[in-house]
């Protein structure tokens, strides 16, 4: 999936929206704290309520530009980037991409139809969710 949005919000402001929530989810699976400027590499597993597992790696965390990490589970891998660019005058361009590969082919197939099934849905939910994001800055 690949989206491409403009906001009409700083790149600094988008990058700590996307700190905040990684931090959180690191402290909600941790216990830890840990600060923005040592995401980059940062390891750690995620459990998830219906009992699956995962290990995540943060795979970039470059300021203001880039937020990226791969999850690997028992039947997927998923690729996530988050790039920013600056536009000036307080816009911003994010560039989504998330990339899902099964270990199976059962896993494949599987995802091939979810992916076609739920395309829309989910670039919607994306969508609303980083427009809910960038209207922060104005509350």
């Amino acid at each position: 999936m690949e989206i491409q949005m403009m906001f009409k919000v700083p790149a600094s402001f988008m990058y700590g929206q996307l700190m905040r929530s990684a931090q959180a989810d690191i402290k909600a699976h941790t216990g830890r704290e840990v600060l923005p400027g040592s995401l980059d590499g940062f390891t750690y597993q995620k459990k998830w309520a219906n009992g699956m597992t995962g290990k995540l790696t943060i795979t970039h965390a470059i300021a203001n530009e880039r937020y990226a990490y791969e999850l690997d589970t028992d039947r997927d891998h998923y690729q996530v980037d988050y790039q920013l660019r600056d536009l000036g005058d307080h816009k911003t361009m994010l560039h989504y991409t998330e990339t899902i590969e099964g270990k199976t082919a059962k896993g494949k197939a599987n995802n091939r139809t979810a992916g076609f099934l739920l395309h829309w849905q989910r670039k919607h939910r994306f969508k609303k969710m980083s427009r809910q994001m960038a209207a922060q800055y104005f509350s």
